[in-house]
Formats: structure tokens, C-alpha cells, sequence
């Protein structure tokens, strides 16, 4: 087990990481305006909607991965 002193920051990694997180954030705000657009205005017919939303969801998910992946990158 590493001791708190031993554990050694790559501070790119770090960046990187928290970029993926800005992304993800970012992408989750942007999804919801898209919904509330969408929905409101019926635009899309359901089955459009729910592979779009499926999509959506599926990207967030890989940013938030992908930044936690990086995260640990950083502090391993």
C-alpha cells in the first residue's frame, strides 16, 4: 500500500482528467437543453428521440470513464 508522502502526481494526466470531467459536464448541460427543446416543440418522433437520448447518455458515460480512467493515470 503507498504511503500518502510516496504517491508521485503527473500533473498532465491531472489536467487531462479534469478535462474529461469539464466534457462530460458540458456535454450533460448541452443534452439537457437539447431535450428540453425537443420535447417541447416535439421536433422528433419517439424512436428518434430515444436513440438520440441513448446516444447522448452513452457519450456522457465514456467521458466520465475516459476521466476517471485519466484520473488514476495521474496518481498511479
Amino acid at each position: 500500500m503507498k504511503k500518502l508522502n510516496d504517491i508521485q502526481m503527473d500533473y498532465w494526466y491531472l489536467i487531462c482528467s479534469f478535462s474529461w470531467f469539464g466534457a462530460a459536464f458540458a456535454f450533460y448541460k448541452i443534452h439537457k437543453l437539447w431535450h428540453k427543446d425537443i420535447t417541447e416543440n416535439n421536433k422528433l418522433y419517439k424512436f428518434e428521440l430515444n436513440a438520440r437520448n441513448f446516444k447522448h447518455w452513452v457519450i456522457i458515460i465514456i467521458l466520465v470513464i475516459t476521466g476517471i480512467v485519466y484520473f488514476f493515470k495521474a496518481t498511479g
